[in-house]
């Protein structure tokens, strides 16, 4: 990272350990659970996320041509492969014949790629390469292959639009200069798969964003495992166009705050930075590794969500496995057992019809202004269909 822009970065906590958490100067704000479980809200936010860059995995997890996953995507099922040529593709995990899944397999190596239906084969770039016998099937030839998707690798992450009709975006354009910079100086296009596994939770996807869009949470939630590290209620929160993003200081910077001159600060050791991309996805900056949230909603239950949790680490240091081991072990059992099971609990309450309303205090306000940006981004998707 820019030595400045992390000096800046020390700057902005230093301001808020001088003058201390702000106190309230409003009054609580009222949300509306069915935020949480309204289904034409939930289309309309399928809708957004599937128009839209979500990543599916570390580029690393496909390392070698040939290399492929198959994973579902805003509902849509999807193959991410690397050709021979190691070029990147991603299409839709349906045969062009008559709709079967083409790879039952979750990943693994291939040439090619045939549906068990009736053995349609195509090319790792989904083109279509042969039909079954083709004379019994028609007089004229059959070209159309798997349906492909926008995919990009981009800060060691490999980004697919599951939409097959949204418009191309390149994702430095949908992250935005501001948030682009800073992955590139956290060096996240040098980082490499440790480890990934999935949860399959009852819970609407936004109720697993709000926790990382405030930490009042923090001492109470966590107050066995990580809390202890932290101060409390000191966070920084800033609006990137449509994203979010904050930093998160450990009680060892303070200590650096108030013992060395500015000039020495070693400001990235000690901060933990959460970055809420708008829809779907959170990058965690921790300790030099990243945590990569990827949240995959159910098509149409608003009350389930599948969340993919991958760990990459700096491929010079892939090597220092206990190190990322501990780490990984970690935030398997905090982020689960914790955030994880404290959204599910609140979302098992809004399903029991016993809560009328949830209350937003002033120090949450990064929770309302997630939905008001995921309500924005809904709209701005649906507006070429209503014009």
């Amino acid at each position: 990272m820019q030595r400045e822009m992390e000096l800046q970065i020390g700057d902005r906590i230093n301001d808020l350990v001088v003058n201390g958490p702000a106190p309230a100067t409003t009054g609580f704000t009222e949300l509306d659970p069915a935020v949480y479980t309204d289904p034409e809200r939930h289309a309309h936010e399928m809708a957004a996320i599937a128009g839209s860059p979500v990543a599916a995995l570390a580029s690393s997890e496909l390392a070698a041509p040939g290399d492929f996953v198959t994973t579902t995507l805003a509902g849509v099922p999807v193959i991410v492969t690397r050709d021979r040529s190691g070029d990147l593709h991603a299409m839709r995990n349906v045969c062009a014949h008559r709709g079967a899944t083409v790879e039952t397999r979750e990943s693994g190596s291939a040439r090619i790629f045939s549906c068990g239906f009736h053995a349609w084969s195509y090319d790792l770039d989904g083109s279509l390469r042969s039909v079954s016998d083709p004379s019994l099937f028609s007089t004229e030839p059959c070209t159309q292959g798997l349906r492909t998707l926008d995919c990009e690798e981009r800060h060691g992450i490999i980004w697919v639009t599951p939409d097959a009709d949204a418009e191309s975006r390149p994702v430095a354009d949908w992250l935005g200069p501001e948030v682009d910079r800073m992955f590139t100086e956290l060096g996240l296009g040098e980082m490499v798969h440790f480890a990934a596994t999935e949860y399959d939770l009852g819970c609407n996807w936004k109720l697993l964003t709000d926790g990382f869009m405030e930490i009042y949470h923090l001492k109470y939630l966590h107050r066995d495992s990580i809390a202890p590290y932290f101060p409390a209620n000191m966070t920084t929160i800033g609006e990137f166009g449509d994203h979010f993003g904050g930093w998160l200081p450990k009680n060892r910077f303070l200590k650096e705050l108030a013992e060395r001159p500015r000039d020495q600060w070693e400001v990235m050791r000690h901060l933990t930075g959460a970055f809420i991309l708008v829809p779907g996805t959170v990058v965690q900056w921790q300790a030099g590794h990243v945590e990569l949230f990827s949240l995959r909603p159910h098509p149409t239950d608003p009350t389930r969500t599948i969340a993919r949790l991958t760990m990459m680490v700096p491929a010079d240091r892939i090597d220092e496995t206990e190190l990322w081991q501990r780490n990984w072990e970690r935030v398997c059992v905090t982020i689960p057992d914790e955030d994880f099971a404290a959204a599910v609990e609140v979302q098992a309450n809004i399903d029991a019809g016993a809560v009328d309303t949830l209350r937003i205090g002033a120090n949450e306000h990064g929770i309302a202004r997630h939905i008001e940006a995921v309500t924005r981004v809904s709209v701005a998707r649906r507006e070429p269909a209503l014009s």
